[in-house]
C-alpha cells in the first residue's frame, strides 16, 4: 500500500512536466498560422536543462516520501512543500520571459525544502545514516564514481575504545565468528556507543524497551533509571539482535524469555555483561547487567557504617563458625558488603570458598565458583561438594530455596563460617523468610549469628548541593532537636543554577553510600526463635538490645549532609 502511494505521488508530480512538454511540442503546429524564420520554435538546450531540473524535482519528491516512510517519520509538511513549491516554480518558469531568470525560481524553493528535510531527519538517525554530510558525499563518490578516500578508510574502524567479545558455549573461550557476524550487522556502531556511554556514566544496567516508533534506552545510574538517546525502532531491533548473537541466543525467538552473557574489552580492562530478554506487547525487551570485575573492592570502613556498627560486624565475621546474612531488595549492595566482610579475613591462612551467580569481584587466594544452572551447577549442588573441600569460610551468593538454606545452616553448625544474602525488607523479616522456605526454627536459632539489613542512598553532589533551613514540624516528627540542627542539604532546584553541574550531570547526586540495620542474635532471641517465633516480639527484643532501624541510620546521613531527606524517604519507606 505504501509503495502504491509512493508511485502515485511520483505519477502526480509528472503531470506538470507533461503539460510543459506538450505545450512545447504543440507550439510549432500553432505557429504555422504566423510567419517565422527557419529552425525550431523552442530552444533544445533550454528544454534539456528544464527536463534535467524537472526529473531532479520528481526524484527528490519521491526520495522524501519513501525515506520518511522507511524511517517512520512524519511526511507532513515535507510532501506538500516539495510538491507545492515545485509546481509553483514550474508556473513561474512558464510566466517569466527570461529562461535563465525563471530557472532559479523553479529550483531554489524545492531544493531548499529538501535541505531542511535532510537536516531534520539527520537529527533522528544515527551518524552513519545521515545524508548530505561529507561522509555521505564520499560514499556516493565511491559508489558511482569509483573514488577512494583515505579519510574514509581511517574512520571505518570503531570510534570508541571498546571491543565486544562473544563467549563460546563453555563461556570461557572467545568465539571469533560471532564477533565477525555482529561487526557486519546494521547498528553495530550504535551498540558500541550505547555500551561505552553506559560504562562511562557508571551505569549498572541498560534497559532496551520497545515502543511503537522507537526503542527507548534507559540507564540505571546510582539506582535511578535515566533516559539516554533512543534508537528508531528498526535500528533498536538490530541492536538487540547484535547482543543476542554475542550471547548465542536464538534471534528468531522474540516471545519466550532468554538469558546469556558476553564480554567486552573497554580500554585496558575487561567487563562482563549478563543479558535477559522478554517478550512484550510492543516487542522484545532486553536488560543488560554490567559487571565490572575490575572495580575496586571496598572495605567495611568505606561502606558508610558507624564506627560502633563496623566494629560489631568485624567481630562477627571473624568468628570461627556461624552464619552472617545480609538482606535487602535487589540492587541494595548486599554482595558488595559480603565482599567487604571477606576482605577483613586473613585469606592466606584461611580456606575461603565462594559460590556465586555471577562472580562480581575477583579475589586473590579465594576459590570462587560460579553457578551455571544450564550446566547443572546449582547452589545446593555446589555447596555439597565444597563441604568436602575442608573450607573454613563459605560465601553463598544467595539463599533461594529450602535445600540451600538447610545446607547453609548445617554448615554453620558444623564449624564453618557462612556468609550469604537474602531478599527481605528488613532484618526481622529475613527470619520470617527462612521460616517460609521451610527451615526448622531450631536450625535457624542455632546457626545465625547476625543479620544486616541495608539500603543504598545517593550521595549529594559536593559541587552543587544547597544548604537550607529544615521545617521544624519535620524535625519534630523525626524526633530531632530543632535547636541543635540548623541546616539540611538538598540538590539544587530548577532555576537555582544557570549551568548544568559537570560533576553530577545535573542530577544533584554522585555515587551512593549505605544505611544499615544490624540485628545481633542473642541467647534470649535464640530461645524465642526456637520456642515460638513471634516476629513482633523478636523485633521488640532486638530494639531493646540496641538495634536501630534503617530510617534512623539514614537520618544520621541526612544530618551529616551526606544525603537529602527526600532521598532517604524514597529509599527507606
Amino acid at each position: 500500500m505504501k509503495r502504491e502511494r509512493a508511485h502515485g505521488l511520483e505519477r502526480w508530480a509528472l503531470v506538470p512536466g507533461a503539460v510543459w512538454a506538450w505545450a512545447c511540442l504543440a507550439a510549432p503546429a500553432a505557429a504555422q498560422e504566423f510567419p517565422r524564420g527557419p529552425g525550431f520554435y523552442f530552444n533544445p538546450y533550454h528544454l534539456g536543462v528544464f527536463l534535467a531540473a524537472y526529473l531532479l524535482w520528481v526524484q527528490l519528491c519521491n526520495f522524501v516520501d519513501r525515506d520518511a516512510q522507511n524511517l517512520q517519520l512524519s511526511r507532513t509538511p515535507w510532501n506538500p512543500l516539495m510538491v507545492g513549491l515545485g509546481a509553483a516554480g514550474l508556473l513561474a518558469l512558464w510566466l517569466v520571459p527570461n529562461f535563465w531568470l525563471g530557472l532559479p525560481l523553479f529550483l531554489v524553493p524545492f531544493v531548499a525544502v529538501f535541505v531542511l528535510y535532510a537536516r531534520w531527519r539527520n537529527e533522528e538517525v544515527p551518524k552513519e545514516e545521515r545524508i548530505l554530510t561529507p561522509q555521505h558525499w564520499r560514499k556516493l563518490a565511491a559508489k558511482y564514481l569509483r573514488l577512494r578516500f583515505r579519510e574514509e578508510e581511517k574512520s571505518s574502524g570503531p570510534k570508541y575504545p571498546i571491543r565486544f567479545i562473544g563467549k563460546s558455549f563453555d563461556e570461557k573461550n572467545e568465539d571469533i565468528d560471532r564477533v565477525k557476524r555482529v561487526q557486519e550487522s546494521k547498528g553495530y556502531k550504535g551498540a558500541l556507543e550505547m555500551v561505552y556511554e553506559a560504562i562511562q556514566r557508571r551505569a549498572t544496567d541498560i534497559h532496551l524497551e520497545p515502543t511503537k516508533d522507537e526503542m527507548m534506552v534507559r540507564l540505571r545510574i546510582d539506582g535511578i533509571l535515566v533516559n539516554a538517546d533512543p534508537f528508531r525502532r528498526a535500528m533498536g531491533d538490530a541492536v538487540i539482535n547484535i547482543f543476542k548473537v554475542l550471547c548465542n541466543l536464538d534471534i528468531s525467538e522474540k516471545r519466550k524469555p532468554q538469558d546469556g552473557s558476553f564480554s567486552a574489552q573497554v580500554e585496558d580492562r575487561f567487563v562482563d555483561f549478563r543479558v535477559a530478554t522478554a517478550g512484550s506487547v510492543q516487542g522484545e525487551k532486553m536488560v543488560i547487567r554490567i559487571l565490572d570485575k575490575s572495580a575496586q573492592l571496598i572495605s567495611l570502613t568505606q561502606l558508610g557504617m558507624k564506627d560502633r556498627m563496623r566494629d560489631q560486624v568485624r567481630n562477627i565475621v571473624i568468628q570461627p563458625h556461624g552464619m552472617f546474612i545480609v538482606c535487602g531488595p535487589t540492587g541494595a549492595g548486599k554482595s558488595t558488603t559480603l565482599y567487604a566482610a571477606l576482605n577483613e579475613l586473613d585469606r592466606y591462612s584461611t580456606n575461603i570458598i565462594t559460590v556465586e551467580n555471577p562472580v562480581e569481584y575477583k579475589l586473590d587466594n579465594i576459590t570462587q565458583i560460579e553457578v551455571n544452572p544450564k550446566a547443572g551447577k546449582t547452589f545446593a549442588g555446589e555447596l555439597r561438594s565444597i563441604l568436602r573441600q575442608d573450607p573454613d569460610v563459605i560465601m553463598i551468593g544467595e539463599i533461594r530455596d529450602q535445600e540451600t538454606a538447610e545446607i547453609a545452616c548445617q554448615a554453620a553448625q558444623t564449624g564453618h563460617m557462612v556468609f550469604s544474602t537474602l531478599h527481605a525488607n528488613d532484618t526481622v523479616t529475613a527470619l520470617g523468610r527462612l521460616l517460609d522456605l521451610g527451615v526448622q526454627p531450631f536450625m535457624i536459632s542455632s546457626a545465625i549469628s547476625a543479620i544486616l539489613g541495608q539500603r543504598l542512598v545517593r550521595i549529594l553532589c559536593p559541587e552543587c548541593k544547597v544548604k537550607y533551613k529544615p521545617d521544624p514540624a519535620l524535625l519534630a516528627r523525626a524526633n530531632l532537636p530543632a535547636d541543635k540542627i540548623k541546616y539540611f542539604y538538598r540538590p539544587p532546584e530548577e532555576g537555582e543554577r544557570t549551568e548544568v553541574c559537570r560533576h553530577c550531570g545535573g542530577t544533584g547526586y554522585y555515587k551512593r553510600t549505605g544505611i544499615f540495620e544490624l540485628f545481633v542474635i542473642t541467647d534470649k532471641i535464640r530461645e524465642m526463635i526456637r520456642e515460638n517465633p513471634d516476629l513482633a516480639a523478636i523485633k521488640a527484643e532486638a530494639m531493646r538490645n540496641g538495634m536501630r532501624p534503617l530510617a534512623e541510620d539514614g537520618l544520621r546521613q541526612v544530618i551529616e549532609g551526606v544525603t537529602s531527606i527526600n532521598e532517604l524517604l524514597r529509599v527507606a519507606k
